[in-house]
């Protein structure tokens, strides 16, 4: 990474972690699946300045939540895995069809977390399998929310940012 690509990094990922202390659930029947505008960030990054720099944004912002607020490493490495779903995908595919990139993203992103959640909440709850199935439709719709949200919020911020990046 360059000078410029580095700062860059920096700045948005304390912007990152400063937006995700700004966090509720969308759903009071499952509380613990709360929304932040983090994943945002950091795919304002992805688009301009690539997959990894997004990436490092993640990693960077969660681990900093971890050491400053959470202390709940399960919920930090799935928030970082969606993380990364979510930019992956719609960043690689943006260029291409940003409404497919977009569809693509939330639809892989709620799947693979549907699935990782298959194993979490029994692991993480103590909980037999008929809690997550019981948590299921929750657990879809919270990231279908979730993603939703943050990817028709970062259209028109990287439409902006576009131009910022380029004059800059």
């Amino acid at each position: 990474m360059n000078t410029r690509k580095i700062s860059l990094v920096g700045i948005f990922s304390a912007v990152a972690l400063a937006v995700m202390f700004i966090e509720f659930p969308i759903f009071p029947a499952a509380s613990f699946l709360k929304y932040d505008p983090s994943d945002i960030v950091a795919l304002l990054v992805a688009i301009p300045y690539g997959i990894t720099s997004g990436f490092t944004v993640i990693v960077i912002k969660d681990i900093l939540y971890y050491l400053i607020k959470s202390g709940d490493i399960v919920g930090i490495l799935m928030n970082i895995l969606a993380g990364f779903s979510f930019v992956f995908f719609a960043a690689k595919f943006w260029n291409k069809n940003k409404i497919f990139a977009g569809s693509l993203a939330i639809t892989i992103t709620t799947i693979l977390m549907a699935a990782v959640n298959a194993v979490v909440v029994p692991f993480y709850f103590k909980a037999p399998f008929s809690m997550y199935l019981k948590f299921l439709p929750w657990i879809i719709a919270f990231n279908l929310v979730k993603f939703g949200i943050d990817f028709v919020a970062a259209m028109p911020l990287i439409k902006y940012l576009e131009k910022v990046f380029r004059l800059a």
